[in-house]
């Protein structure tokens, strides 16, 4: 049984804003620069989405300024002169409410920094902002500095003034409501045939981030420990396969990313069951099953708030049957554009 996503969009953009400071903590006013667009690179979108289980989007971060004048892509590596790069980084709470539901079947992540140069650090004139990973300097993103008409301009900096870099990135992804009352985006549908007839299945994205211990700090990225879980109708698992594998993810170097779960298969005698409603892909218990959906809305609920989540819910109508004489192999993709 093989199941795919549709390509499930992934949005990231940002700006960022520059304001110089005089020893005594008195802005020099003229010298502020207001938020400036920039562009979020290829490498930056899939560090920012894919970089590990708290993300890169609220990891620790650098801003740089350099001394370049040639506009920046999203196959941009780094900003073209760099002159200098903050000695501290920053990174990002999700308390706070910076997330929210856009009521459309999206949610909106708002990670806002702020950098500050040391006194005197930069001196000279910059024409260029860039932002990059604390942890692999992970070039995210990045842009000319430009005036309120949109043209490149520039920016002299004297050795009695201090630099500040606030950065802002904004993320947008499929998202069910977190109270439940609204249902999990679709982003994919087709038919299984199996030796008991053939069902209609519909693909449901689910919330990127999970919550632990009552706060939402991990995203619900592939892991070592991922597994499948057949629910019934009631959304209650009834089957884990017992063994955990890692999903493969790959980046083809620009706005496609695919995650490919393993293939698993149930042998005729381990499982019985007239009523696989839903299946799971994602890190989950195979014994605890502490994963479960609500079956109005299609949303995985983790019993406990631990890192339990699924990344994908799978429905079939009419439910699946596997009986005593019935294999069955499951394998499923996500594809994603960023």
């Amino acid at each position: 049984m093989e199941v795919k996503t549709a390509p499930i969009k992934l949005g990231s953009e940002g700006y960022f804003g520059l304001a110089v400071y005089k020893a005594d903590g008195t802005e020099v006013t003229e010298k502020r620069v207001s938020n400036t667009e920039n562009v979020v690179t290829y490498t930056g979108a899939y560090s920012l989405f894919f970089g590990g289980g708290n993300a890169d989007l609220l990891s620790p971060m650098y801003s740089q300024v350099g001394t370049g004048t040639t506009e920046l892509t999203r196959a941009s590596t780094g900003i073209t002169n760099l002159l200098a790069t903050t000695s501290t980084s920053s990174s990002v709470s999700r308390s706070g409410g910076n997330e929210v539901s856009n009521e459309d079947g999206t949610a909106t992540l708002t990670a806002v920094r702020t950098n500050n140069f040391s006194l005197g650090a930069v001196v000279g004139t910059i024409s260029e902002v860039g932002l990059i990973t604390k942890s692999g300097n992970n070039f995210i993103a990045g842009q000319l500095i430009k005036d309120e008409f949109g043209s490149p301009t520039t920016l002299t900096l004297l050795a009695d003034e201090q630099l500040v870099v606030t950065y802002t990135l904004v993320l947008t992804y499929p998202n069910g409501s977190g109270s439940f009352s609204q249902a999990a985006p679709v982003v994919g549908s087709g038919t299984v045939t199996t030796p008991s007839g053939t069902s209609d299945y519909t693909m449901y994205a689910q919330p990127f981030f999970n919550e632990y211990l009552g706060t939402e700090v991990a995203t619900r990225t592939a892991g070592a420990d991922s597994e499948y879980l057949f629910l019934s109708s009631t959304g209650e698992p009834s089957y884990g396969f017992g063994s955990y594998f890692s999903p493969s993810v790959t980046h083809d170097g620009t706005t496609g990313v695919s995650m490919n779960f393993s293939s698993k298969t149930v042998a005729p005698t381990d499982y019985i069951s007239s009523d696989i409603s839903f299946i799971s892909a994602g890190v989950a218990s195979t014994t605890s099953y502490y994963t479960r959906v609500e079956p109005t809305t299609k949303l995985s609920v983790s019993r406990d708030n631990s890192s339990s989540s699924a990344l994908i819910v799978v429905e079939f109508v009419p439910a699946l049957v596997k009986t005593s004489s019935d294999s069955m192999t499951v394998h499923m993709t996500m594809d994603f554009v960023i």
